[in-house]
This record gives structure tokens, sequence and C-alpha cells, in this order.
């Protein structure tokens, strides 16, 4: 597809760009599958469904890696470096197409130069053991006190959902994800238990946050950690508010938030797919 930006990145940092002049993948690289696996029970005629489960993803792909012998070599050595440098250390590099992510390890590599010796093909096995591709979208909510006007929150582009909506801590936001999403919540002190409502639903903390310090709700791996002024990470799991779930799930569509407006905070949104768009 034209326009397609797709990358291999390494869990060091470095960056493969997968449609460049001197690395490409060959059309047998299809990420666009996928397979789920069915939960049923046989019965004398079909079977009755009770549930999905999804396997690890694996994607086999061919890079052909172009220039002089010199600049291959190079070229396919920083590669493999990266490659073993996730496996050994156990932690996945990422393979991007346009703003979707996969975590991944090259689990398996074949390096033949063709016959002229002009490029080399490099056919990698990428193994995904969370088989979706990821969006993050991150908004910013900021201290909405009485007072402030909306003019201390222009911003130079138009967005498609509100900061301010006229009234203190109030503010919609307007997403695209079809599907309830896991999140990462980041709230800023000074605040006092603080609260927030995500259409009706409310996420709280029964804390008090000082100065520099913030807390951090990540609903996918189901923790709460704070960091304190002096930059310590302190658990805080059992102060979260148990009377209504702090790791609920996000709804799809239109979000209505609510907050006292005396503290700020940002939420990222991860919108999970069984391929990118």
């Amino acid at each position: 597809m034209s326009g397609v930006k797709l990358q291999y990145v390494a869990s060091s940092g470095r960056a493969y760009n997968l449609r460049s002049d001197t690395l490409r993948t060959r059309s047998n690289a299809n990420f666009h599958k996928f397979s789920w696996d069915v939960e049923a029970v046989d019965l004398q005629f079909g079977s009755r469904v009770s549930g999905f489960k999804r396997p690890a993803a694996l994607y086999d792909a061919t890079l052909s890696l172009f220039g002089s012998a010199k600049e291959r070599k190079a070229l396919l050595e920083a590669l493999h470096d990266d490659f073993e440098l996730d496996v050994r250390n156990v932690t996945p590099g990422r393979l991007t197409w346009n703003d979707y992510y996969i975590e991944c390890f090259a689990k398996s590599s074949i390096t033949k130069p063709d016959d002229s010796n002009i490029f080399v093909d490099n056919t990698v096995s990428f193994y995904c053991p969370y088989p979706f591709w990821i969006k993050e979208e991150t908004k910013n909510f900021l201290v909405q006190e009485s007072g402030i006007t909306e003019e201390f929150l222009d911003y130079p582009h138009d967005y498609d959902y509100d900061y301010y909506s006229g009234e203190s801590g109030s503010a919609t936001w307007k997403t695209d994800f079809p599907f309830k999403s896991d999140f990462l919540m980041v709230i800023y002190g000074p605040a006092a238990n603080p609260r927030i409502v995500i259409n009706d639903h409310v996420y709280q903390i029964l804390d008090v946050l000082g100065e520099s310090e913030y807390v951090m709700i990540d609903s996918k791996k189901g923790t709460i950690v704070k960091t304190t002024a002096g930059g310590q990470k302190v658990n805080a799991f059992d102060l979260r508010n148990k009377e209504e779930s702090v790791f609920e799930k996000i709804p799809e569509k239109t979000l209505l938030i609510s907050w006292p407006g005396t503290f700020g905070f940002d939420l990222t949104l991860y919108e999970e797919r069984s391929e990118p768009r």
C-alpha cells in the first residue's frame, strides 16, 4: 500500500524503515491476517459456542537489503544484533504500521544472497505474544478552576473533542474507537482524593498527592503506582476507591468527562485490533 509507514523498532530504540531504498519487505509480508480459536461444545448438529481465544500471532516477512556489499553487511549485522538483543533480554521490539504497533520477537531468520549478488534476502518470523495491533491516543486535561476561561486553554489546532465545555472540570472527547479500551491515567498533584467520572463511572484514588507528585493507573497491568516528589515509586493499589473499579475499561465513541477541575490529568487510550487499519 502506498504511503504506509512500516518499521521494526528494536527494544534498543533503534528503528528500521522496512520500506526504504536499502531495506524493504517482499510481497510475502502480510500483516493483515488473523485467526481466533473457537471454544465450543459439539452437539448432535453443529456446536454451541461459549467463546473465543487468541493464540500468539506469527508473521513471516522477507526483508531485502540493497546497497554495496559493505552497506548490506553493516545493515544486516546491526539488524540481527537488535533481533538478538530483544530475545536475550526477553524485551520485545515492535512492528509498526502507521499509527499501530504490535510487540514482537524475531524468533527465526534465514539469510540468502541472490544469485547476482545485488541484494540479500533475510526471511524472518516475527513472534507476537500479544496478538493485537495497538494505537495509542493521549489527551491532556488541565486545571479548570473557576475564573479560568477557554482562552487559557486555546490551542493552535482544532481537535475532535473539547478540553473545556464552559464548566469547571468538564470535557467531551469524541473517539473513533469501536470497542471499549484499556487505558493509562496519570493524575497530577496537588490533589486530595482525586475523582474522575467518565460516562457515569467513577475512577478515584483515596490519597493526598502533593506538589510534584502523581499517580498512574494502568488498566491492562492492573497496577496503581504513585511517584513521590523525591522520585520514589510506591505501590498504591490499596488506595483505590473499591466501590467502583478503577480498572474499568473506557467506553467507545463519545466520552463525557468530569472532575473537580482543581487538578490535571492525562488519559491514554489503547485501541486494539486484530489487524492495523
